[in-house]
């Protein structure tokens, strides 16, 4: 097979909002491919969580090196 006709993998960081334990703050769970979980906190509704993930996660990922990789 010749390597330009390879699919190309592209790894990808998924997030997830979740109720902290702890009080009524929720928190961002972004989940990298290698399994490894990093918290996101101080949001104050899932809403608010939610809102940050379609808006707010894309520079968050460029900063870490994903470029524009969305999960």
């Amino acid at each position: 097979m010749h390597i330009g006709m390879m699919p190309k993998y592209a790894p990808t960081i998924t997030f997830d909002p979740q109720p902290l334990q702890v009080g009524h703050e929720w928190h961002v769970v972004a989940i990298y491919p290698s399994g490894q979980q990093q918290h996101i906190t101080g949001f104050k509704t899932e809403e608010e969580a939610r809102r940050w993930i379609t808006s707010g996660s894309e520079a968050w990922l460029k900063e870490r090196g994903y470029g524009n990789i969305r999960g």
